[in-house]
């Protein structure tokens, strides 16, 4: 059975797959309108674009960097005006003048603002000659399979796909990919033999997409016998070679130029047949939209519906510069699906230069998913992707909607980071945090590291570190309340006092300390409970949501009018170590530390002492989540304090301090990072972070305590933190004001 084939474009006085024009060859979808070589403002040659870029995406555009693809030539000469007539268009049935811009329109420019360009990937077609002298093609890898030569449709096709953007003429929406150009004859009959061995050979170029602007004349998906064409033989032979190719790419089809059709071209429809077909399937078809505030309100369909082929469909302004192929540095306006279908076959090399470990369906399946459908009237079914966890509204006119660049190489659904552990956490959720020992190194040190995080479509995104750390509340307010209103304090600082003034208890110096930070044990979530055992030694007992912890005990030397104080704490914790911990994982932390404390105060004069305090430790403990291990952890604390009695009272004590609070001086979290993504999964690598923080917390403050009388008592205290928390630059003041009555 003879098959007559029909192009998609139309150039005034030539047909293709989209354009209104009559055609000798048939030409499914393409066309060019006006003049033949009118000359283009001249612009700068675009070769390698100046942006840096790795292998994983980007998770947002910079709006500067937009602007200045805006402000390109390629983009400004895309903008035509010209008259259309669309025969049965209701809108061009009788002319009307348009001006649109079809790379701004499928947000080729956000593309481009990111550096991608489709390079190191080959784009193929099957189509008459390519005029490969054209400038648009300078510098390209190009294979012809079937001879060289020179004919309007085919070197316009092409240049819409993979144009260089030569001189800022135009460009093309994969300038960096390659090309290999099949042959077809549109005076002859199909050889569907032939036609089998160019796919095979686009399969061994390796081309992630292969165009078609072509069809059937008068064959639709409606009225065609697919399987008198292709139920055996070469047909059969045709099918099986679509099969095998879709292992390596995407095969996109034009639809007809017809606006007035009810049913798709049988090629553009072929998986109406063969539904094996349709995984890797394109079809598109040529329209206009309008923007309102960058958002399509409306779109013009110019060709034929998306009809039979809405499940696998798409949108695109075929409408476009062109390149010229009877002049090397000339261009046309062309019209027609023929040069919307090389759009959606060009955005398919960005997105798998974007996304090189997806698969050429999940390349596809993003393009669908992200169609623009919000100017849609009305829906007539659902996709859904990603095993239902990502769904999408077509029609059967516009199909899945606009092309839409912008979108489909953003994140698309759910985002997370993967766990060496297994499974994800959501992208945003901490996956360590850091209490006020670690201060901000943990935020610091994952700010250096890059990590990958993964859409719900296998989109592979990096972003900085810094988004998986946070830091835990500081526990110094709550530490000082409970120290006002310890029924301990009183006592103490009666029997400090007397020291100051003369008594005969010089272990009594050491005093309470109202303000003084959180310890090891408070970060680390413990709480305690402390007695006195005789005059000079304190014990307290460390429990952990009840259950027994560890031990702290301490005893004052009195030194003649001095005296020196020991003390030792050990004890274990669940959560965490020194407040770094994994949420959700906490519980699988445990951590041990020990740590010895001295302390020496001295009288300066009557009413006046010194002290000086120091504790020193080291924590251990094993990690949970994305926290792989710890090495050993060195901290301290240090201060100094002048205490005066009856300073502002007979009977009181104030105590001027600087201290420096607990501070992790060395050691590192081992953290397993999600570093690399393929198709085999992520990648981990395991990252030592620095637990010790740039800078170290400085609080200058005071203690005061004074009697009423009648059994009662004043305390007071605040503390100015510099570096609070031991975040550089940031600040704090904790203060407390307590009234102590004795029954």
């Amino acid at each position: 059975m003879i098959r007559n084939l029909f192009l998609c474009c139309s150039l005034l006085a030539l047909v293709g797959c989209g354009g209104g024009s009559s055609d000798s060859g048939g030409s499914s979808g393409s066309g060019s309108s006006g003049t033949t070589g009118t000359s283009q403002t001249t612009g700068p040659t675009t070769g390698s674009l100046p942006y840096p870029w790795n292998r994983y995406f980007v998770m947002a555009y910079s709006a500067a960097k937009v602007a200045a693809q805006d402000a390109r030539q390629v983009f400004i000469n895309s903008t035509i005006t010209y008259p259309k007539q669309v025969n049965g268009s209701p809108t061009y049935n009788s002319g009307k003048v348009i001006t649109t811009n079809a790379q701004k329109e499928a947000g080729l420019n956000y593309a481009f603002s990111t550096g991608l360009t489709g390079k190191g990937q080959v784009l193929a077609m099957i189509d008459s000659h390519v005029n490969t002298a054209h400038e648009q093609f300078n510098g390209k890898t190009i294979t012809l399979d079937g001879g060289a030569g020179s004919d309007f449709h085919g070197t316009a096709v092409a240049s819409v796909m993979v144009g260089a953007g030569t001189r800022g003429q135009m460009t093309g929406f994969a300038p960096g990919a390659d090309l290999f150009a099949g042959y077809l004859d549109y005076s002859k009959p199909v050889n569907w033999s032939t036609m089998a061995q160019e796919v095979l050979a686009a399969k061994a170029a390796n081309a992630i997409a292969l165009n078609n602007s072509w069809g059937l004349a008068g064959e639709t998906v409606a009225n065609t016998n697919y399987g008198a064409i292709f139920g055996s033989g070469a047909g059969a032979s045709y099918i099986s070679a679509l099969q095998s190719y879709q292992q390596k790419g995407v095969v996109v089809f034009a639809a007809q130029n017809d606006y007035n059709a009810t049913s798709i071209d049988a090629m553009a429809g072929l998986p109406s047949a063969y539904p094996a077909l349709k995984p890797g399937w394109l079809a598109v078809i040529n329209a206009i939209p309008h923007f309102q505030n960058g958002q399509i309100v409306s779109a013009d369909r110019i060709s034929a519906p998306c009809a039979e082929a809405a499940r696998y469909c798409l949108a695109a302004d075929g409408q476009s510069i062109v390149a010229d192929n009877t002049n090397p540095t000339g261009y046309l306006i062309g019209e027609g699906a023929s040069f919307a279908a090389p759009q959606v076959a060009g955005s398919i090399a960005l997105l798998a230069e974007a996304f090189p470990d997806l698969s050429p369906q999940q390349l596809r399946a993003r393009l669908l998913v992200t169609a623009d459908n919000s100017f849609f009237s009305h829906y007539d079914g659902t996709l859904t992707f990603a095993g239902g966890a990502v769904t999408h509204k077509f029609n059967n006119e516009f199909g899945a909607g606009f092309l839409n660049l912008r979108a489909a190489l953003l994140p698309i659904g759910t985002v997370g980071v993967p766990m060496a552990a297994g499974g994800q956490i959501p992208l945003g959720q901490v996956a360590i945090a850091g209490g006020s020992a670690s201060g901000d190194a943990i935020a610091q040190a994952l700010g250096k590291a890059r990590v990958v995080s993964v859409d719900s479509m296998g989109g592979a995104f990096t972003s900085s570190a810094s988004m998986l750390g946070g830091t835990a509340r500081s526990f110094a307010a709550a530490v000082a309340f409970g120290r006002a209103v310890s029924g301990q304090i009183g006592g103490q600082r009666a029997a400090q006092h007397a020291a100051l003034t003369g008594g005969v208890d010089a272990a009594a110096l050491i005093g309470p300390d109202l303000m003084s930070a959180p310890d090891a044990a408070q970060v680390s979530g413990l709480e305690e409970t402390r007695m006195r055992v005789g005059d000079r030694t304190s014990l307290a007992v460390l429990r952990q949501q009840g259950d027994f912890a560890g031990l702290s005990v301490s005893r004052a030397i009195p030194l003649g009018e001095a005296a020196l104080e020991i003390g030792a704490t050990a004890f274990r914790s669940q959560g965490s170590l020194l407040g770094v911990t994994a949420p959700g994982y906490g519980p699988d932390i445990q951590a041990w530390a020990r740590s010895v404390s001295l302390g020496l105060a001295r009288k300066l004069g009557p009413g006046t002492g010194l002290r000086i305090s120091a504790s020193f430790g080291v924590a251990q403990g094993n990690g949970a989540g994305i926290i792989q291990g710890f090495t050993p952890v060195a901290y301290n604390s240090l201060g100094i304090a002048v205490d005066r009695a009856n300073a502002l009272r007979q009977g009181d004590v104030l105590s001027l301090f600087l201290r420096q609070p607990i501070s992790i001086t060395s050691g590192r979290a081992v953290l397993s990072l999600p570093t690399s993504y393929s198709s085999a999964g992520p990648g981990f690598t395991d990252t030592g972070v620095d637990l010790s923080p740039r800078r170290r917390e400085l609080d200058l403050g005071f203690d005061y305590t004074a009697p009423l009388g009648a059994g009662l008592g004043l305390t007071a205290g605040a503390a100015y933190r510099i570096n609070s928390g031991n975040v550089a630059g940031r600040a704090g003041t904790t203060a407390v004001l307590a009234l102590r009555a004795t029954f």
